[in-house]
């Protein structure tokens, strides 16, 4: 008896002090709710659609202007690769002056002099490796050479010279390899340029629904905080009447606390979601956008349109998923190399036809007295003999007299040239055997290798890509299913706070369960909203996954 009365006077002090306090923090306001977000200007709001968003990315993205800046890197790869075809034109020009030491007294004289060019152009053919090569030389030479008639001498010379590979080089050569090879990249680089093209829109599309599932759940926190106050003051009247207990106001005020805390994390939420989306669509701090307050006017919605069979999803994803299209151009390149190497280990025979013309034109020499007496006497001597012999006599002069074409200078040579009167034909085989030739097996071999390394690394991505759409469509039927619930769920909890609200006032429930209610229908509120912007975001994994993003959002990329 005497603890029980020990535990009455226990509770009496404790209810006097609660009912001290609770009297004594009535005049007390919760703590006020910061508005100030770090680097955004007050009053300064841009309103932003989704299609705003994505084309400000696509123009301002970094990643992209450097998938851009390759895209053109292989545009000027396949420039220079064709370039193999291009004429290449050479030409030399030099003065000589020779003394040469002379022991045969009919060599002429030691001292010779010549001015020559040579010029010659040469073209690779676009058809089985061929190349023509021509070349023209000119010399003018001026010698003491008593014997060499003209002097001085104007020779022209005109070679074409045609080459046909017979075994290496016919199908597949260095030249149309790198060209084969820089198409190839080029196409690659368009195909990164639109699987990043295609994950920016991605990114910027669920950073767009998170930010507006940010400002949405910052706006439940605040109008629960506006909830808690209004239950917060009704209960402080009550306990004001005495129809209340003073702890419902204490209750009540912890959780009016409890919200307040919740909306400064939401405001830091819409911050760092405002902060993501800026990052992807705007250029370094220069842009004004970046002390606005983004305000994204678009809400989230559920389509009502049939979803696309697990079939023909995956057959859509096979035939448009970048990666897969790269795999492809890889293995396309690995081809052309194991076809330019197989063509490596095959010998070098090659057949050239080779046509020239020579034109020759000069100023006579004039002959020396003892040369015109040499061969007067000479001839007078071998008459006499073949007299004697029974030989009719040589008739014809006795001076060495050439034609009369052959009389001139540079242009006399070079007429005699296009008259085409002194021709050379020349074909045959050029063979180059290496004995064992490993260099060209061994890059045959890793050829072969990687191409086997590429069918496997293809067979593992499409077994990812189907498993990343089949993730996919459950994701968007999910959350479809999720929106249903949620809205269910938030409408039932609307009409039970509502029923409470009613009880509570007809003293018929209690503080605690009206909190309680009003808790459930802010957590079904918040669930609502995330169930309809992981719906959008999901819709946007699924248009990734199927590489359809362009398409679905009408956006041409350009490079």
């Amino acid at each position: 008896m005497k603890n029980f009365r020990h535990l009455f006077l226990f509770a009496l002090l404790a209810g006097l002090l609660i009912a001290q306090t609770a009297s004594a923090q009535t005049t007390e306001q919760p703590a006020p709710v910061t508005q100030t977000r770090v680097g955004v200007s007050p009053g300064q709001k841009v309103s932003l659609t989704l299609r705003d968003a994505i084309t400000q990315a696509l123009e301002n993205n970094r990643d992209l202007e450097i998938e851009r800046a390759n895209v053109q890197m292989n545009e000027a790869d396949l420039r220079a690769a064709r370039g193999w075809y291009d004429p290449t034109l050479t030409s030399s020009f030099f003065y000589e002056r020779r003394n040469t030491p002379q022991t045969n007294t009919l060599a002429g004289g030691p001292l010779t002099t010549s001015l020559s060019n040579s010029t010659a152009l040469f073209q690779r053919l676009p058809w089985q490796g061929s190349s023509v090569q021509g070349s023209y030389d000119t010399n003018r030479a001026t010698d003491q050479n008593t014997f060499n008639t003209l002097n001085p001498q104007f020779r022209n010379n005109f070679n074409l010279t045609f080459t046909q590979p017979l075994f290496r080089n016919r199908q597949m050569d260095q030249g149309r390899r790198q060209i084969t090879i820089a198409k190839k990249r080029l196409d690659l680089s368009d195909s990164q340029f639109r699987q990043r093209a295609i994950e920016i829109i991605t990114q910027v599309q669920r950073a767009y629904w998170d930010l507006v599932f940010a400002r949405r759940d910052y706006e439940i926190k605040r109008e629960s905080l506006e909830i808690g106050k209004t239950q917060l003051a009704r209960n402080q009247r009550l306990v004001d009447a005495g129809t209340l207990a003073p702890a419902d106001v204490i209750s009540t005020r912890v959780e009016v606390e409890r919200r307040t805390d919740e909306l400064e994390a939401a405001i830091e939420g819409v911050q760092r979601a405002e902060n993501a989306l800026k990052n992807l669509m705007l250029q370094p701090s220069n842009s004004e956008m970046w002390n606005a307050e983004l305000d994204p006017v678009e809400q989230p919605q559920v389509s009502t349109g049939e979803m696309l069979p697990l079939q023909d999803a995956v057959r859509l994803a096979f035939q448009n998923r970048p990666e897969l299209e790269q795999l492809r151009l890889r293995g396309d390149v690995n081809k052309v190399d194991v076809d330019f190497f197989r063509n490596q280990t095959k010998p070098q025979v090659d057949f050239f036809a080779t046509y020239g013309t020579a034109g020759l034109a000069g100023s006579q020499r004039p002959q020396t007295p003892g040369q015109t007496n040499l061969f007067a006497d000479l001839f007078v001597r071998v008459n006499e003999l073949s007299v004697k012999a029974g030989l009719p006599p040589l008739q014809g002069a006795t001076s060495s007299a050439i034609s009369d074409s052959f009389i001139g200078g540079y242009w006399q040579s070079l007429g005699n040239l296009f008259k085409n009167e002194f021709r050379t034909y020349r074909f045959g085989l050029n063979i180059n055997l290496p004995l064992r030739n490993r260099t060209a097996l061994g890059n045959l071999g890793h050829a072969l290798a990687e191409g086997r390394q590429i069918e496997a690394q293809q067979q593992k991505i499409q077994q990812q890509v189907e498993v990343e759409v089949r993730n996919a469509l459950q994701s968007v039927i999910t959350a479809a299913r999720r929106v249903e619930a949620a809205k269910n769920s938030r409408v039932n909890a609307e009409l039970q706070l509502q029923s409470e609200e009613r009880k509570f006032e007809a003293g018929q429930s209690t503080n605690f369960f009206v909190l309680d209610r009003q808790n459930a229908l802010i957590a079904a509120r918040g669930r609502e909203v995330r169930a309809l912007t992981d719906y959008n975001k999901a819709t946007a994994e699924l248009q990734r996954v199927m590489s359809t993003t362009l398409s679905s959002n009408n956006v041409q990329v350009r490079k």
